[in-house]
């Protein structure tokens, strides 16, 4: 399978105790399964079945998506600040067993 892209930014001022929002988008097919190609043949499922959303290695925020997201894939949340800055990082994986991550570092201001 070709790589998938993905980018996560933050808007707002990383500072410590401050609601920041973070942006994951994804470049993944999202193919649900229902489809049919120019053949007539279905085109298999593929889409991504778990997010895992962490600040500094701790779960903050766990998305089991369905066939209801299309490509790319988006979602925009917002968390607060730790203390001691650290870094937030997405991990994903889809129904073929592709996995893939994208992190950010959390530079206090």
């Amino acid at each position: 399978m070709a790589m998938i892209l993905s980018r996560l930014s933050l808007h707002g001022e990383v500072r410590a105790g401050r609601n920041v929002q973070a942006r994951w988008i994804c470049n993944h097919p999202m193919e649900t399964g229902f489809r049919v190609d120019d053949s007539g043949q279905k085109i298999q499922r593929n889409i991504i079945t778990q997010v895992e959303f962490k600040l500094n290695g701790e779960v903050i925020l766990l998305i089991t998506p369905g066939t209801g997201w299309s490509s790319p894939v988006y979602v925009n949340w917002e968390f607060t600040v730790p203390p001691q800055g650290g870094t937030l990082s997405v991990h994903w994986q889809d129904d073929h067993g592709e996995k893939g991550q994208v992190q950010h570092r959390l530079v206090l201001l």
